[in-house]
């Protein structure tokens, strides 16, 4: 009986030994491997943004950064928008692949037309390694929306704040770009007239004819390079963000020194000149107005 005992006492102790054994033999990765199908690999620069808006306006854009962290590819699949007033753009077309390391931006364009107080809105981006939900505040205060104010006067506020903004988004459609590469009359028409001699001018644009007398050549470049820090009047030189090269500038110079010569007096300006060009490197002997 006593050696009975013992055997199973000795059979116990080796099926002990080697399970402990097997276990210390067994590769820690391979308990680990299966958690690390898990690991999310991407980093956001941030999931939840807010913005404090001065006034009503149209439409708020918010990006949100992501970059795939991991050693592996990973794969943001679509995403889907909680309201449709959002719409979501990507940089590439969905589904798109990151490889390791790799980062990209996902735009959010809000429409708030007419809304004011707080609005949040949220995006679900669906990825190869689970969902992810983007949410953007918007602080509104309530204050007249652009619709309700004309094109031209929300043009002239913005020209307020910046007189550079001529040349810039919209405005340049009209105050930029048809000023390309035209010298003298034609320029003058394009850059200074559709403000200057225009029916429906703003009353702080002073018609030309009203302060051209005594005027000489110093006092329009002037003028026209560097304009007037608080007013509407812009830079045109190239080199004080303008859209006017030196040699522009020198044949509007040249121009208006010979619509509006030093003793000129009359109060009401001749008409609107035509779109003849005078060469800036000869002075033309014409005395009237082109």
């Amino acid at each position: 009986m006593k050696k009975q005992t013992a055997i199973w006492i000795l059979l116990a102790v080796l099926v002990l030994k080697a399970t402990v054994q097997t276990s210390a033999e067994s590769p820690t990765g391979d308990v680990a491997a299966p958690s690390q199908l898990n690991v999310n690999p991407w980093s956001w620069d941030a999931i939840e943004k807010k913005v404090e808006l001065p006034a009503m306006t149209n439409i708020v854009y918010f990006t949100f950064w992501l970059t795939n962290t991991s050693s592996e590819p990973a794969t943001l699949l679509s995403t889907e928008a909680e309201c449709d007033c959002t719409v979501v753009e990507a940089r590439k077309n969905l589904p798109w692949r990151f490889d390791p390391g790799e980062s990209g931006a996902i735009n959010m364009r809000i429409n708030t037309r007419g809304r004011s107080g707080q609005v949040m809105r949220v995006v679900v981006v669906h990825t190869s390694h689970g969902v992810q939900r983007l949410i953007a505040h918007i602080n509104i205060p309530l204050t007249p929306a652009p619709s309700n104010v004309s094109v031209r006067q929300r043009d002239v506020e913005v020209a307020r704040k910046d007189r550079q903004a001529v040349f810039k988004n919209g405005c340049a459609s009209c105050h930029a770009l048809p000023a390309a590469y035209l010298t003298g009359g034609a320029l003058f028409d394009k850059a200074c007239g559709i403000c200057h001699l225009s029916k429906h001018r703003a009353e702080m644009v002073p018609e030309l004819a009203s302060v051209a007398s005594g005027k000489d050549a110093d006092y329009w470049r002037d003028w026209i390079s560097y304009g007037k820090t608080g007013s509407l009047m812009p830079a045109f030189a190239k080199s004080e963000g303008g859209i006017l090269d030196t040699n522009q500038i020198e044949s509007l110079v040249e121009y208006l020194m010979q619509r509006y010569p030093a003793d000129f007096t009359d109060k009401h300006p001749p008409a609107r000149s035509s779109n003849r060009m005078i060469p800036v490197s000869i002075r033309s002997a014409e005395t009237s107005s082109p």
